[in-house]
């Protein structure tokens, strides 16, 4: 087993970190700073050192690695909050001392929650950090949001910046040691974490969660997770938005094109299937999903053949569904995610599904389950009411469907 080493700087960090590695079948303990770490774990250490000083903060990542054999860990992450409170320069120097790494990696994005860096400068939810209430926080006020610049004010060595179109075009790590990456979506991360692990080199990774979790899933590779998104709920809108700026592929179904004929159900099909055996999560959206107007058209589109409007939702729901099915028996996936009852109906009509065995509820009001019977059965599914949920509800849903 590749085991993980993680030194955090809180308590709740040091835990939504290590359940990353928990949820892909890893197991984990998390430990306090100068304890016995535990033989063959994953361990993740908490230093409890955000609100000290500087100075105590590096001692106390001193104290924590005094403990470490390096040696016995494939991958070494500091973890930072993901809003760059603490003494992450301070904490870092003294890590990168202790471990001696030929690399050291700066990716602090949090794409699923709005932490983005862009220009250098990270943002919540496109906002500079400085520029947030954050700036204000009495006890752990964040006074720098440019990476490169927070890192270099414990370096004489210098701090290289990789800007975004660098990250999504070709990463050179030839020259320098140190490097602060932009990233605004998970599969930019992965871009960064793909590039640094090519050279071969002891990497030092500095990150949120999103760093763990995103190692994982280069180095444990989940199937992807296909959703079916058909409601009209503006709600469910800015779920896909979400869901899109996160990484989460999209291929958008113009319904009013397929009823008149213009376009055909193969091209979607198609392009879902490609996304997924590619390795991306995908969604199967209508059109109508993203925009009223295109909604509209479909109406005024079915008013012309004739068709009422529930005759309209019928077909959509039964289309989607045979469309889905379709992508289904041509992909390995982790599961499914539905979000609107008659495109769960319709869907589970294509597979010829039984029924399903509840498992859990990834949420309120949202549950999991698995398919029994059909040309599915086994598969996890998510379902979703069209309004309900949080404006993560969607990418919440993709990463339980592929918890081991």
């Amino acid at each position: 087993m590749d085991r993980y080493l993680i030194i955090a700087d809180d308590f709740t960090g040091a835990n939504d970190t290590g359940v990353q590695l928990r949820r892909r079948g890893l197991p984990t303990s998390v430990i306090f700073a100068g304890k016995k770490l535990p033989e063959g774990d994953c361990v993740v250490i908490d230093t409890e050192s955000r609100g000290v000083s500087g100075e105590e903060a590096a001692e106390a990542v001193r104290l924590a690695c005094a403990e470490v054999s390096f040696d016995d860990y494939k991958y070494v992450i500091k973890k930072v909050d993901s809003t760059l409170r603490g003494n992450i320069a301070a904490e870092v120097a003294a890590l990168d001392a202790a471990y001696k790494p030929e690399l050291v990696v700066f990716a602090p994005a949090l794409p699923a929650l709005g932490r983005t860096t862009v220009g250098g400068v990270h943002c919540l939810k496109g906002v500079p950090l400085t520029e947030t209430e954050l700036a204000k926080d009495p006890k752990n006020p964040v006074k720098e949001d440019n990476i490169a610049r927070l890192l270099a004010a414990e370096y004489t060595e210098k701090v290289a910046y990789v800007p975004l179109e660098e990250v999504r075009g070709e990463i050179d790590l030839s020259e320098g040691r140190i490097f602060a990456f932009d990233s605004v979506s998970d599969s930019d991360m992965r871009r960064v974490i793909s590039a640094a692990r090519a050279t071969g080199k002891r990497v030092l990774w500095i990150g949120t969660a999103a760093m763990a979790d995103n190692i994982m899933e280069l180095e444990r590779k989940t199937a992807p997770v296909f959703s079916v998104v058909a409601s009209v709920s503006d709600v469910t809108g800015g779920q896909v938005r979400a869901a899109e700026a996160a990484g989460v592929k999209s291929v958008v179904v113009p319904f009013h094109e397929i009823l008149s004929g213009e376009k055909g159900q193969a091209e979607y099909v198609s392009a879902a299937v490609e996304s997924l055996n590619a390795g991306f999560d995908t969604m199967l959206v209508s059109s109508s999903t993203l925009s009223r107007s295109e909604l509209d058209a479909a109406k005024a589109e079915g008013e012309r053949q004739g068709m009422s409007l529930p005759e309209v939702s019928d077909y959509v729901r039964f289309t989607m569904g045979e469309m889905a099915a379709q992508v289904l028996s041509e992909c390995a996936v982790s599961g499914v995610f539905v979000t609107g009852g008659d495109t769960a109906l319709g869907l589970l009509e294509s597979l010829g599904a039984d029924g399903s065995e509840i498992l859990s509820e990834v949420s309120v009001g949202i549950p999991m389950m698995r398919l029994i019977g059909g040309k599915a059965a086994g598969v996890k599914m998510v379902t979703k009411a069209g309004a309900f949920g949080t404006p993560d509800a969607i990418n919440n849903a993709l990463r339980k469907l592929k918890e081991a």
